[in-house]
């Protein structure tokens, strides 16, 4: 067993933690993709391996999973990675 890592939890890698994390936090596919940086389709396949580690058979399970075990361990983000919120936008390049 991976230290500090539920039993049910340590067969899975680094990535598919944070993944976890943020479905458990209640994030969509897409905002999942958008804080990690990948495709949708990237985060449904991390989804899918979980799945199929842990033999649970769905994302609601996933998540009741990961809470009854508190917030799984999210890595920092990389720090060349911007860090928005939902509450940024994108208006383009300062033209002073």
């Amino acid at each position: 067993m991976t230290q500090g890592i539920p039993q049910p939890l340590a067969v899975l890698s680094e990535r598919e933690l944070e993944v976890l994390g943020h479905l458990a936090d209640g994030h969509t596919y897409a905002a999942i993709a958008r804080r990690m940086g990948v495709s949708a389709h990237t985060v449904d396949t991390y989804l899918r391996r979980i799945r199929g580690k842990t033999g649970i058979r769905n994302r609601t399970q996933l998540a009741l999973l990961a809470a009854s075990f508190g917030r799984p361990h999210v890595a920092a983000p990389a720090a060349s990675m911007p860090r928005r919120g939902p509450w940024t936008r994108c208006t383009g390049p300062d033209i002073t």
